[in-house]
């Protein structure tokens, strides 16, 4: 079936199907068609849509946050055009067996480069120099992608030095082999960063001191979770799959089949014009990653879990104080947001019908957060790090949002304290990289890596 084919057959499937997960949304006539629209405008126009929550929360419920995430999660997993950074190719089929759009995004290492350098041209970005130049090629073609300790970051851990997850902990598979973690932004972030020189350390800060810092209208931030895959693993389908030169802490690097176990989409919708309504966050997962606490199926295989071991669930094993490679026991502690489940069942069923053989039918939306009230950025003064989560409107629309395989450990904390954490709860704290500054960045810890130009007195590389 072809790329026309599949949009007319999806767009048959999405005016008879749409009922089913929409009626049980409450609120105007509005939900059901903004289900359809949303799902049917990605998949027949390929157009991005960030899905910025308005400024109040009057017309903006979760169901909603659920269609636009899951549009947003069709346009970037959609094929992307060969030669064409974040392009999607619209002649080719949803699942095709090649580079999605969000996976020709640039990498902050890309862009944040050391002493402050500009980076290259959108599209051209330099192979690092770890890599061997026989396979730099094959990684500039597209062929592969390169990964190693490319993970997410805090305030307090600015820069992390090993495959770690924002905890500081790793995660093992049943095999024993680390996940591995990867951060990817669009052409419109890419280009609000390049454009204000907010790459340098001094740059930045004095641009900050005079107007918020804010990822503008259109801005994709993703942070993806890869799992190495056995044989049985890449030939069942049940993965979307990739081949990447895989870089261990202290090792040395190797061609590796992996699987996407993780993804968490930032849509950003802020600027120093506009306002900083903070975006839409978004965590996805494969289905077989791990189970509900005490949920476990027999029938199950999960890549995080094994049934008949013993282990305390999401702990990790440390000896003499250290964690070692040991089998990690994942549960979910969160369930599913049931408005997710409800839409990713929807989207399933359109894959399915649509792309039968497409690994994305087994990817689900645990759940989605955004700001009951806007966030402003706007004149008179920028914000300080922290930013507030609490608007006239109220806090967001959930103080929980994990995903077992991104933010495995930190699950325990928070089951047992029952405190805010999240993705706008961590991001919050984003801040500019000169340590002599708080301002904020607009829920973005990307910033935090700009280093200083050489002759920038005062100014010291984080």
């Amino acid at each position: 079936m072809n790329a026309n084919d599949l949009r007319v057959a999806l767009g048959t499937l999405l005016g008879a199907a749409c009922v089913m997960p929409c009626m049980a949304q409450t609120g105007s006539a509005g939900p059901a068609n903004v289900c359809m629209s949303e799902l049917q405008q990605n998949l027949l126009t390929l157009a991005p849509h960030t899905a910025s929550p308005p400024d109040s929360n009057g017309g903006f419920i979760n169901r909603i946050a659920s269609c636009n995430s899951w549009q947003n999660f069709f346009y970037l997993n959609w094929p992307a055009r060969a030669g064409q950074a974040g392009v999607p190719d619209q002649q080719a089929p949803f699942g095709a067996p090649q580079p999605t759009v969000w996976q020709t995004f640039i990498s902050p290492d890309q862009v944040f480069l050391p002493n402050g350098q500009q980076p290259a041209p959108w599209g051209q970005a330099a192979v690092g120099a770890d890599v061997p130049p026989a396979v730099a090629a094959q990684v500039r073609s597209g062929k592969l992608r390169v990964l190693r300790h490319v993970v997410k970051f805090t305030d307090r851990q600015a820069r992390l030095q090993d495959l770690e997850q924002v905890d500081g902990l790793v995660l093992y598979d049943q095999k024993t082999n680390p996940v591995y973690y990867e951060v990817a932004l669009n052409k419109t972030l890419y280009d609000y960063i390049v454009g204000n020189r907010l790459y340098e350390l001094k740059s930045q800060s004095a641009y900050a001191a005079t107007r918020a810092i804010a990822p503008p209208v259109g801005s994709f931030e993703i942070k993806a979770a890869w799992k190495i895959l056995s044989g049985a693993e890449t030939s069942s389908g049940r993965f979307f799959t990739t081949s990447a030169y895989v870089i261990p802490p202290g090792g040395k690097g190797s061609v590796q089949t992996v699987g996407l176990v993780g993804l968490h989409v930032f849509a950003g919708g802020g600027s120093d014009t506009q306002g900083n309504s903070a975006g839409l966050w978004a965590t996805f997962a494969q289905v077989d990653n791990a189970p509900l606490a005490n949920q476990a199926q027999p029938a199950i295989t999960y890549s995080f879990y094994n049934p008949a071991s013993n282990a305390v669930s999401n702990t990790p094993v440390k000896v003499n104080g250290k964690q070692v490679p040991a089998v990690t026991q994942v549960t979910q502690v969160w369930p599913d947001d049931s408005d997710a489940a409800a839409v990713t069942k929807y989207a399933q069923g359109l894959i399915g019908a649509g792309a039968a053989k497409a690994p994305w039918q087994y990817y689900k939306l645990i759940n989605t957060q955004w700001p009951r009230g806007a966030y402003s950025a706007t004149p008179p003064k920028p914000q300080n790090a922290p930013l507030s989560l609490t608007t006239p409107a109220g806090p967001p629309n959930t103080q929980q949002l994990l995903n077992p395989v991104i933010e495995t450990y930190m699950q325990v904390t928070q089951a047992q304290n029952a405190a805010q954490r999240s993705c706008m709860a961590c991001h919050a704290y984003g801040k500019v990289a000169d340590p002599q500054a708080k301002f904020a960045t607009g829920f973005s810890f990307l910033f935090g890596r700009a280093q200083a130009a050489p002759g920038n007195k005062g100014a010291a590389p984080r």
